[in-house]
Protein backbone atom coordinates (compact mmCIF):
# COMPACT_ATOMS: atom_id res chain seq x y z
CA UNK A 1 0.00 0.00 0.00
CA UNK A 2 2.66 2.37 0.91
CA UNK A 3 4.29 2.30 -2.47
CA UNK A 4 1.06 3.05 -4.18
CA UNK A 5 0.28 6.05 -2.17
CA UNK A 6 3.92 7.69 -3.02
CA UNK A 7 2.71 6.82 -6.92
CA UNK A 8 -0.72 8.79 -6.12
CA UNK A 9 1.38 11.44 -4.30
CA UNK A 10 3.68 11.80 -6.89
CA UNK A 11 1.08 12.07 -9.70
CA UNK A 12 -1.14 14.56 -7.83
CA UNK A 13 2.10 16.48 -7.53
CA UNK A 14 3.05 16.33 -11.41
CA UNK A 15 -0.46 17.53 -12.04
CA UNK A 16 -0.68 20.32 -9.80
CA UNK A 17 2.69 21.43 -11.07
CA UNK A 18 1.30 20.87 -14.83
CA UNK A 19 -1.37 23.29 -13.69
CA UNK A 20 1.00 25.68 -12.31
CA UNK A 21 3.02 26.00 -15.07
CA UNK A 22 -0.14 26.62 -17.37
CA UNK A 23 -1.44 29.27 -15.01
CA UNK A 24 1.50 30.86 -15.38
CA UNK A 25 1.69 31.28 -18.76
CA UNK A 26 -1.97 32.85 -19.00
CA UNK A 27 -1.48 37.04 -19.50
CA UNK A 28 -1.90 39.21 -16.77
CA UNK A 29 -5.21 40.89 -16.54
CA UNK A 30 -5.10 45.05 -17.17
CA UNK A 31 -8.40 47.01 -16.42
CA UNK A 32 -9.73 49.93 -18.42
CA UNK A 33 -12.75 52.06 -19.43
CA UNK A 34 -13.64 50.92 -23.44
CA UNK A 35 -15.58 54.06 -24.71
CA UNK A 36 -18.54 53.69 -26.50
CA UNK A 37 -18.74 54.34 -30.27
CA UNK A 38 -19.70 57.48 -31.67
CA UNK A 39 -23.46 58.47 -30.85
CA UNK A 40 -26.31 58.01 -33.73
CA UNK A 41 -30.25 59.21 -33.91
CA UNK A 42 -30.52 55.62 -32.78
CA UNK A 43 -28.70 55.24 -29.48
CA UNK A 44 -31.12 54.37 -27.20
CA UNK A 45 -31.17 55.13 -23.18
CA UNK A 46 -33.44 52.98 -21.05
CA UNK A 47 -34.11 53.78 -17.26
CA UNK A 48 -34.35 50.45 -15.92
CA UNK A 49 -36.20 50.77 -11.92
CA UNK A 50 -35.36 47.17 -10.82
CA UNK A 51 -38.08 47.11 -8.91
CA UNK A 52 -37.37 43.71 -7.28
CA UNK A 53 -34.14 44.34 -6.18
CA UNK A 54 -35.04 48.19 -5.80
CA UNK A 55 -31.85 49.57 -4.64
CA UNK A 56 -29.69 48.66 -7.85
CA UNK A 57 -31.42 50.50 -10.61
CA UNK A 58 -29.54 51.23 -13.90
CA UNK A 59 -29.53 53.18 -17.38
CA UNK A 60 -29.26 50.86 -20.07
CA UNK A 61 -27.36 52.51 -23.23
CA UNK A 62 -28.89 49.76 -26.26
CA UNK A 63 -27.79 50.05 -29.94
CA UNK A 64 -31.16 50.92 -31.27
CA UNK A 65 -29.60 49.03 -34.93
CA UNK A 66 -28.68 45.64 -33.28
CA UNK A 67 -30.54 46.08 -30.01
CA UNK A 68 -26.98 45.23 -28.62
CA UNK A 69 -26.57 46.50 -24.94
CA UNK A 70 -23.42 48.70 -25.16
CA UNK A 71 -23.15 49.75 -21.53
CA UNK A 72 -25.27 50.91 -18.44
CA UNK A 73 -24.95 54.02 -15.43
CA UNK A 74 -26.18 52.60 -11.70
CA UNK A 75 -28.99 54.84 -10.83
CA UNK A 76 -29.35 53.68 -7.02
CA UNK A 77 -32.14 53.57 -5.52
CA UNK A 78 -35.10 54.82 -7.72
CA UNK A 79 -32.79 57.27 -9.64
CA UNK A 80 -33.89 59.67 -12.65
CA UNK A 81 -31.56 60.23 -15.28
CA UNK A 82 -31.60 62.76 -18.30
CA UNK A 83 -29.09 64.05 -21.11
CA UNK A 84 -27.60 67.28 -21.21
CA UNK A 85 -28.47 69.72 -23.97
CA UNK A 86 -25.06 68.86 -25.86
CA UNK A 87 -25.71 64.70 -25.26
CA UNK A 88 -22.15 64.65 -23.62
CA UNK A 89 -23.11 64.09 -20.05
CA UNK A 90 -25.64 61.65 -18.29
CA UNK A 91 -27.32 63.71 -15.26
CA UNK A 92 -28.19 61.26 -12.60
CA UNK A 93 -30.89 62.62 -9.77
CA UNK A 94 -30.15 59.74 -7.20
CA UNK A 95 -30.18 59.15 -3.24
CA UNK A 96 -28.30 56.22 -1.44
CA UNK A 97 -28.51 54.75 2.17
CA UNK A 98 -25.64 54.25 4.55
CA UNK A 99 -27.03 50.34 4.96
CA UNK A 100 -27.35 50.08 1.30
CA UNK A 101 -31.93 50.19 2.38
CA UNK A 102 -31.64 51.87 5.46
CA UNK A 103 -29.71 54.33 7.86
CA UNK A 104 -28.93 57.32 6.88
CA UNK A 105 -29.84 58.72 3.48
CA UNK A 106 -27.77 61.06 1.13
CA UNK A 107 -28.67 62.42 -1.82
CA UNK A 108 -26.64 63.39 -5.35
CA UNK A 109 -26.58 65.08 -8.42
CA UNK A 110 -24.46 62.65 -10.36
CA UNK A 111 -22.52 63.28 -13.98
CA UNK A 112 -21.35 61.02 -15.95
CA UNK A 113 -19.25 61.16 -19.37
CA UNK A 114 -21.58 59.86 -22.37
CA UNK A 115 -18.66 58.58 -24.30
CA UNK A 116 -16.64 56.73 -21.59
CA UNK A 117 -19.11 56.31 -18.68
CA UNK A 118 -17.21 57.73 -15.80
CA UNK A 119 -17.78 59.79 -12.88
CA UNK A 120 -17.17 62.94 -13.70
CA UNK A 121 -19.09 64.69 -10.57
CA UNK A 122 -20.62 64.45 -7.14
CA UNK A 123 -22.74 66.82 -6.30
CA UNK A 124 -24.47 66.76 -2.87
CA UNK A 125 -27.99 68.10 -2.67
CA UNK A 126 -30.68 68.42 -0.09
CA UNK A 127 -32.48 64.71 0.39
CA UNK A 128 -35.38 65.43 -0.84
CA UNK A 129 -35.66 63.79 -4.26
CA UNK A 130 -38.55 62.28 -5.42
CA UNK A 131 -37.98 58.48 -5.05
CA UNK A 132 -40.71 57.46 -7.68
CA UNK A 133 -40.70 55.87 -11.08
CA UNK A 134 -38.55 57.32 -13.69
CA UNK A 135 -40.42 60.05 -15.79
CA UNK A 136 -39.16 62.81 -18.35
CA UNK A 137 -39.47 65.68 -16.24
CA UNK A 138 -38.49 64.40 -13.01
CA UNK A 139 -34.84 65.92 -13.71
CA UNK A 140 -33.98 68.18 -16.46
CA UNK A 141 -31.18 70.39 -17.51
CA UNK A 142 -31.83 73.81 -18.22
CA UNK A 143 -31.30 74.92 -22.21
CA UNK A 144 -27.38 76.14 -21.38
CA UNK A 145 -26.55 73.33 -19.47
CA UNK A 146 -25.85 75.48 -16.39
CA UNK A 147 -28.72 74.64 -14.23
CA UNK A 148 -30.21 71.12 -13.50
CA UNK A 149 -33.48 70.86 -12.08
CA UNK A 150 -34.55 68.23 -9.77
CA UNK A 151 -38.00 67.03 -8.38
CA UNK A 152 -38.71 66.52 -4.50
CA UNK A 153 -41.29 65.02 -2.74
CA UNK A 154 -40.92 65.42 1.12
CA UNK A 155 -44.05 64.94 0.35
CA UNK A 156 -44.76 67.87 -0.04
CA UNK A 157 -43.22 68.98 -3.70
CA UNK A 158 -40.47 71.17 -5.05
CA UNK A 159 -37.66 72.02 -6.98
CA UNK A 160 -33.61 71.41 -6.27
CA UNK A 161 -31.79 74.05 -8.60
CA UNK A 162 -27.97 73.05 -8.95
CA UNK A 163 -25.48 75.04 -10.32
CA UNK A 164 -23.86 72.46 -12.89
CA UNK A 165 -21.15 74.94 -13.79
CA UNK A 166 -19.92 75.72 -9.84
CA UNK A 167 -20.81 72.55 -9.17
CA UNK A 168 -22.81 72.85 -6.20
CA UNK A 169 -26.58 73.33 -4.58
CA UNK A 170 -28.42 76.68 -5.44
CA UNK A 171 -31.56 76.82 -4.17
CA UNK A 172 -34.77 75.11 -3.43
CA UNK A 173 -38.09 76.52 -4.93
CA UNK A 174 -41.30 75.49 -3.36
CA UNK A 175 -43.98 73.94 -5.68
CA UNK A 176 -46.81 73.13 -3.47
CA UNK A 177 -49.41 70.95 -5.64
CA UNK A 178 -47.12 70.72 -8.77
CA UNK A 179 -45.54 67.87 -10.36
CA UNK A 180 -42.52 67.45 -13.11
CA UNK A 181 -40.17 69.92 -14.17
CA UNK A 182 -40.39 71.05 -18.50
CA UNK A 183 -37.62 73.92 -18.54
CA UNK A 184 -37.66 76.72 -21.48
CA UNK A 185 -36.16 76.61 -24.06
CA UNK A 186 -35.59 80.33 -24.94
CA UNK A 187 -34.75 80.89 -21.39
CA UNK A 188 -32.05 79.07 -19.81
CA UNK A 189 -33.34 80.40 -16.49
CA UNK A 190 -36.87 79.29 -16.61
CA UNK A 191 -38.81 75.95 -16.05
CA UNK A 192 -42.20 75.05 -15.55
CA UNK A 193 -44.31 72.81 -13.98
CA UNK A 194 -48.25 71.06 -13.48
CA UNK A 195 -50.29 71.47 -11.08
CA UNK A 196 -53.28 69.42 -9.79
CA UNK A 197 -55.50 72.89 -10.26
CA UNK A 198 -55.35 72.69 -13.77
CA UNK A 199 -52.90 75.31 -13.99
CA UNK A 200 -49.24 75.40 -15.10
CA UNK A 201 -46.41 77.68 -12.66
CA UNK A 202 -43.92 79.47 -13.99
CA UNK A 203 -40.58 79.96 -11.80
CA UNK A 204 -37.76 82.52 -13.07
CA UNK A 205 -34.66 82.22 -11.74
CA UNK A 206 -31.74 85.07 -11.18
CA UNK A 207 -28.72 84.69 -11.55
CA UNK A 208 -28.03 82.70 -8.47
CA UNK A 209 -30.45 80.11 -9.53
CA UNK A 210 -32.90 81.18 -6.81
CA UNK A 211 -36.45 82.45 -7.76
CA UNK A 212 -37.19 85.59 -9.08
CA UNK A 213 -40.50 85.42 -10.00
CA UNK A 214 -43.40 82.55 -9.93
CA UNK A 215 -46.41 83.29 -12.08
CA UNK A 216 -49.50 80.84 -12.82
CA UNK A 217 -51.38 80.52 -16.25
CA UNK A 218 -55.04 79.97 -16.35
CA UNK A 219 -56.61 76.84 -15.84
CA UNK A 220 -56.99 74.90 -18.81
CA UNK A 221 -57.78 71.34 -17.67
CA UNK A 222 -59.80 69.70 -14.77
CA UNK A 223 -57.42 66.95 -13.61
CA UNK A 224 -60.60 65.12 -12.15
CA UNK A 225 -62.90 65.11 -15.50
CA UNK A 226 -59.59 64.45 -17.39
CA UNK A 227 -56.15 64.50 -16.21
CA UNK A 228 -52.70 64.95 -18.21
CA UNK A 229 -50.15 62.50 -18.44
CA UNK A 230 -47.46 63.87 -17.03
CA UNK A 231 -44.97 62.64 -19.88
CA UNK A 232 -44.80 65.40 -22.24
CA UNK A 233 -42.84 66.08 -25.68
CA UNK A 234 -40.91 69.19 -26.02
CA UNK A 235 -40.24 70.93 -28.86
CA UNK A 236 -38.74 74.31 -28.46
CA UNK A 237 -40.92 76.32 -25.90
CA UNK A 238 -43.84 74.07 -26.60
CA UNK A 239 -44.71 71.08 -24.88
CA UNK A 240 -47.32 68.82 -25.99
CA UNK A 241 -49.27 66.50 -23.51
CA UNK A 242 -51.86 63.92 -23.42
CA UNK A 243 -55.32 63.62 -21.73
CA UNK A 244 -56.27 60.28 -20.45
CA UNK A 245 -59.75 60.55 -22.62
CA UNK A 246 -57.23 61.29 -25.71
CA UNK A 247 -56.61 65.00 -26.36
CA UNK A 248 -53.44 66.52 -26.92
CA UNK A 249 -53.06 69.87 -24.79
CA UNK A 250 -50.07 72.18 -26.24
CA UNK A 251 -48.52 74.65 -23.87
CA UNK A 252 -46.11 77.49 -24.40
CA UNK A 253 -43.81 77.43 -21.86
CA UNK A 254 -41.42 80.84 -22.67
CA UNK A 255 -42.88 83.89 -21.55
CA UNK A 256 -42.63 84.35 -17.28
CA UNK A 257 -46.93 82.56 -17.67
CA UNK A 258 -47.12 80.05 -19.60
CA UNK A 259 -49.90 80.00 -22.28
CA UNK A 260 -51.95 76.72 -23.35
CA UNK A 261 -53.65 75.91 -26.60
CA UNK A 262 -57.01 74.71 -27.55
CA UNK A 263 -56.96 70.87 -27.16
CA UNK A 264 -57.55 68.41 -29.70
CA UNK A 265 -59.18 65.11 -29.58
CA UNK A 266 -57.44 62.19 -31.40
CA UNK A 267 -60.14 60.05 -31.19
CA UNK A 268 -63.77 60.27 -33.12
CA UNK A 269 -66.92 59.82 -31.72
CA UNK A 270 -66.36 55.96 -32.81
CA UNK A 271 -63.03 55.30 -30.91
CA UNK A 272 -64.92 57.09 -27.89
CA UNK A 273 -67.61 54.15 -28.33
CA UNK A 274 -65.04 51.69 -28.55
CA UNK A 275 -63.38 52.73 -25.53
CA UNK A 276 -60.57 53.38 -27.30
CA UNK A 277 -58.05 55.70 -24.82
CA UNK A 278 -54.37 56.39 -24.56
CA UNK A 279 -52.33 54.53 -22.16
CA UNK A 280 -48.56 53.80 -19.93
CA UNK A 281 -45.96 55.53 -18.46
CA UNK A 282 -44.87 57.64 -21.80
CA UNK A 283 -47.30 57.01 -24.02
CA UNK A 284 -46.17 59.97 -26.69
CA UNK A 285 -43.79 60.87 -29.08
CA UNK A 286 -43.05 63.19 -32.05
CA UNK A 287 -41.22 63.13 -34.75
CA UNK A 288 -40.22 66.80 -35.55
CA UNK A 289 -39.38 66.76 -39.19
CA UNK A 290 -42.11 64.51 -40.64
CA UNK A 291 -44.33 66.48 -38.16
CA UNK A 292 -45.54 63.06 -36.88
CA UNK A 293 -46.84 62.07 -33.57
CA UNK A 294 -47.38 58.60 -32.40
CA UNK A 295 -49.02 57.26 -29.18
CA UNK A 296 -49.98 53.56 -27.64
CA UNK A 297 -53.97 53.15 -27.40
CA UNK A 298 -56.09 50.93 -25.73
CA UNK A 299 -59.94 49.96 -25.94
CA UNK A 300 -62.41 49.57 -23.61
CA UNK A 301 -60.44 52.57 -21.59
CA UNK A 302 -61.84 53.84 -18.40
CA UNK A 303 -61.09 55.12 -15.26
CA UNK A 304 -57.82 53.74 -14.07
CA UNK A 305 -56.69 52.67 -17.31
CA UNK A 306 -54.73 55.28 -18.17
CA UNK A 307 -51.43 52.66 -17.66
CA UNK A 308 -52.05 49.97 -20.02
CA UNK A 309 -50.22 48.80 -22.87
CA UNK A 310 -50.68 49.80 -25.87
CA UNK A 311 -53.48 47.25 -27.94
CA UNK A 312 -52.02 49.46 -31.08
CA UNK A 313 -49.78 52.28 -32.17
CA UNK A 314 -51.90 55.30 -33.60
CA UNK A 315 -49.78 57.62 -35.69
CA UNK A 316 -51.22 61.33 -36.64
CA UNK A 317 -50.49 63.64 -39.14
CA UNK A 318 -49.78 66.58 -36.62
CA UNK A 319 -50.67 69.51 -39.96
CA UNK A 320 -53.97 67.78 -40.07
CA UNK A 321 -55.02 66.52 -36.80
CA UNK A 322 -56.16 63.52 -38.82
CA UNK A 323 -54.80 59.75 -38.19
CA UNK A 324 -52.35 58.25 -40.91
CA UNK A 325 -51.91 54.59 -39.65
CA UNK A 326 -52.09 52.11 -37.03
CA UNK A 327 -50.65 49.24 -36.00
CA UNK A 328 -50.25 46.04 -33.31
CA UNK A 329 -48.80 47.66 -30.02
CA UNK A 330 -46.77 44.78 -29.15
CA UNK A 331 -48.00 45.57 -25.68
CA UNK A 332 -45.99 48.90 -25.34
CA UNK A 333 -46.44 51.65 -22.16
CA UNK A 334 -43.50 53.32 -23.52
CA UNK A 335 -42.91 55.32 -26.96
CA UNK A 336 -40.16 56.84 -28.41
CA UNK A 337 -39.25 58.12 -31.84
CA UNK A 338 -35.92 59.29 -33.93
CA UNK A 339 -35.03 62.58 -34.93
CA UNK A 340 -33.88 63.22 -38.28
CA UNK A 341 -33.82 61.40 -41.51
CA UNK A 342 -35.02 57.65 -41.47
CA UNK A 343 -36.50 57.65 -38.19
CA UNK A 344 -37.32 54.06 -36.26
CA UNK A 345 -40.03 54.20 -33.50
CA UNK A 346 -39.73 52.42 -30.50
CA UNK A 347 -41.65 50.45 -28.16
CA UNK A 348 -40.95 49.18 -24.17
CA UNK A 349 -43.49 46.59 -22.76
CA UNK A 350 -42.97 47.72 -19.16
CA UNK A 351 -44.07 44.07 -17.86
CA UNK A 352 -42.17 41.93 -20.55
CA UNK A 353 -39.09 44.29 -20.57
CA UNK A 354 -38.79 44.05 -24.67
CA UNK A 355 -38.13 46.81 -27.37
CA UNK A 356 -39.96 46.60 -30.59
CA UNK A 357 -38.85 48.27 -33.30
CA UNK A 358 -40.99 50.42 -36.30
CA UNK A 359 -40.00 51.85 -39.61
CA UNK A 360 -41.29 55.18 -39.20
CA UNK A 361 -41.02 56.89 -42.46
CA UNK A 362 -44.11 57.05 -44.85
CA UNK A 363 -46.04 54.05 -43.11
CA UNK A 364 -45.36 52.59 -40.01
CA UNK A 365 -44.06 49.28 -40.06
CA UNK A 366 -43.11 46.77 -37.35
CA UNK A 367 -39.34 45.54 -38.18
CA UNK A 368 -38.77 43.72 -35.04
CA UNK A 369 -39.17 42.89 -30.83
CA UNK A 370 -36.35 41.61 -28.90
CA UNK A 371 -35.58 41.48 -25.44
CA UNK A 372 -36.18 41.37 -22.28
CA UNK A 373 -33.95 44.25 -22.00
CA UNK A 374 -35.37 45.73 -18.65
CA UNK A 375 -36.80 44.73 -15.34
CA UNK A 376 -39.15 47.31 -15.17
CA UNK A 377 -38.69 50.34 -17.19
CA UNK A 378 -41.13 53.40 -17.46
CA UNK A 379 -38.84 55.64 -19.38
CA UNK A 380 -37.10 55.82 -23.15
CA UNK A 381 -34.94 58.33 -24.55
CA UNK A 382 -33.20 58.22 -28.03
CA UNK A 383 -29.56 60.42 -28.63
Amino acid sequence: MFPKALNAAAVGLALGLAASAACAELPVDTLGVATLPPADPYRLYLSDMVISHFVDGKLLIIDGKTFKVQGHVALGLAGHATLSPDRSEILVATAYFTKLNRGERFAELNVYDAITLKLKAEISVPSKHSQSMPYRGAVRSSADGRFVFMQNATPASSVTVVDRTAGKFASEVPTPGCWMIYPAQSSPNRFSTLCGDGTMLTVTLDGDGKAASRKKSRKFFDADDDALFVSAEQNGDNYSFLSFKGNVQNVNVGGEEAMPGEPWPLVTAADVKAGWRPGGYQPLTIQQKSNRLYVGMHPKGKEGTHKDAAKEIWAFDLASKKRIGRVPGHHSTVVSVTQGDAPRLYGLSTEKGTLAMFDAGQKLRHMKTEGPFAEFGTQLDPQ
